[in-house]
């Protein structure tokens, strides 16, 4: 299998990284800066390009990974997709609901697209999902509470190219909320910005209401004076707590006050990037579905219209 690579940023050596993890032929890796491009040449010994419908013509690969700043993603998917090639496209899938809304319709009833949500792969989620399909039962109410700061990539603080803290980081929250709860029906939060060179929010508060009646709360700041992440969720059978984000102490039990299981969670970033690879592989081969698909990226980016929109209005936005 020939995959290549659109944006060899900090996402894009990741996902090379992963790639020769898995014994993936690199077709070919495409970024604008010329000092990138060098340095992937020397350890990887693939061809490079500054222009990726070149390398997308020369090369043809059997899929591409696109992992470049949001408001490029648009033009780049649309591009592969006209041309028939499976895509991996890094969250989100644009920089606006409009981005959204075009790579949708391009990909529908495509079997082409799956949007890199990855926590879908990552082993502590996998873990919470089992236990809610299982023992758990359906979750009344989530809670995810993120304490940071903006991540140094140039174009993160400019609206146009991100997005948002929202659009650009927070939708992996908001695709797991979809994912344990279902879809979701009405939002209302609160955006604020403290930096003075960002036209992005780098504060919110959210609350989700799902069609399933349960309520999902995200709390997030880039501004931050120091580090704190939990998340958990109360079902109509058991409890999840987490103290931590990708690891930490975790403890998830059920009725009865029985502890189901607990302990310190601990894997590689790279193990769910892995996971994630080897889907989109086995959907090129078998021509099927991915599980993370246009429908979710969408349902995401309605969810973050929303909240900005409530945001803006004051008003409950019902989707």
């Amino acid at each position: 299998m020939r995959i290549a690579l659109i944006g060899a940023g900090s996402m894009g050596q990741l996902h090379l990284k992963v790639m020769k993890m898995a014994n993936v032929e690199i077709a070919g890796v495409c970024d604008i800066k010329q000092e990138i491009l060098e340095k992937v040449k020397a350890e990887y010994k693939v061809p490079v390009y500054t222009n990726y419908k070149e390398m997308l013509e020369n090369e043809s690969p059997d899929g591409v990974i696109i992992a470049t700043p949001p408001h490029l993603h648009r033009e780049q998917a649309l591009y592969a997709l006209r041309n028939g090639f499976h895509v991996l496209l890094e969250k989100p899938m644009g920089a606006d609901i409009y981005d959204a809304r075009a790579i949708y319709r391009k990909a529908k009833g495509t079997n082409k697209l799956m949007v890199a949500f990855s926590l879908r792969f990552h082993g502590l989620f996998m873990k919470v999902k089992d236990y809610l399909d299982n023992e758990l039962g359906d979750v009344l109410f989530q809670w995810h509470i993120a304490l940071g700061r903006t991540p140094r990539n140039e174009w993160i603080k400019d609206k146009g190219k991100s997005g948002g803290m929202i659009n650009e980081n927070a939708v992996h929250v908001i695709y797991y909320f979809l994912w344990y709860a279902g879809d979701i029906k009405k939002v209302y939060g609160r955006c604020w910005t403290l930096e003075e060179d960002a036209t992005i929010e780098d504060n919110a508060v959210a609350t989700f209401v799902h069609k399933s009646g349960a309520i999902s709360t995200l709390m997030q700041t880039w501004t931050a004076q120091h580090r704190w992440r939990k998340w958990g969720l109360q079902a109509t059978n058991g409890t999840v707590t987490v103290d931590g984000y990708l690891g930490g102490d975790y403890r998830i039990s059920k009725r009865e006050m029985q502890i189901l299981e607990e302990g310190n969670f601990s894997e590689p970033v790279e193990e769910m990037y892995l996971r994630q690879l080897k889907h989109f592989l086995e959907c090129i081969e078998n021509g099927t579905k991915p599980v993370v698909n246009e429908v979710d990226g969408l349902k995401v980016h309605k969810a973050v219209s929303a909240l900005y929109r409530a945001s803006k209005s004051d008003k409950q936005i019902t989707i």
